[in-house]
């Protein structure tokens, strides 16, 4: 499925993404650092996915391959296609079309607390999606309970409020 982990598409806190391919389909397989407390409790948060695979001794999540990598790479790195204006405003419809999705479509609503350029992934055809729900939680709701109120995410892209 990975070669045995030969292609690293990125690293993270609380593991490691590899290329792969499953059913001649290319895929992104997460493999959870064994070291990660934090990752291993909410590696089941992350976003849907193709498949999975636990065997005691590894553990992995298998999303959907996502071609043109993250939002950031296309906006800084000069070796990248540059987005149009189309483009850019394309992308920026995506994402907020997937917050809107966790705000008020998901039952209970989800707040992602990390939303930034390296979380919004790209496909083939540059269509954005949402990563990393790591630090995500659910909304308060009526009967009493209430989500975490610790600060998480990112310094720079984090809410004001």
């Amino acid at each position: 499925m990975t070669n045995n982990f030969e292609s690293v598409l990125g690293k993270g806190g609380f593991g490691t993404v590899y290329h792969g391919y499953m059913d001649h389909t290319q895929v992104a397989i997460k493999m959870l650092s064994v070291s990660s407390v934090q990752g291993f409790q909410q590696f089941h948060a992350e976003a849907i996915l193709v498949g999975y695979c636990n065997d005691k001794t590894k553990v992995g999540l298998v999303y959907e391959y996502m071609a043109n990598g993250n939002l950031l790479n296309h906006l800084s790195d000069s070796r990248s296609s540059i987005l149009t204006w189309e483009d850019r405003l394309r992308i920026a419809t995506d994402a907020a079309q997937g917050l809107e999705y966790l705000h008020c479509g998901c039952k209970p609503p989800i707040m992602h607390r990390d939303v930034k350029s390296t979380n919004i992934l790209l496909n083939e055809n540059f269509q954005a999606k949402i990563s990393d729900f790591g630090l995500s939680r659910n909304f308060p709701t009526n009967d009493g309970t209430s989500a975490s109120s610790l600060l998480a995410g990112t310094p720079g892209y984090l809410d004001p409020e």
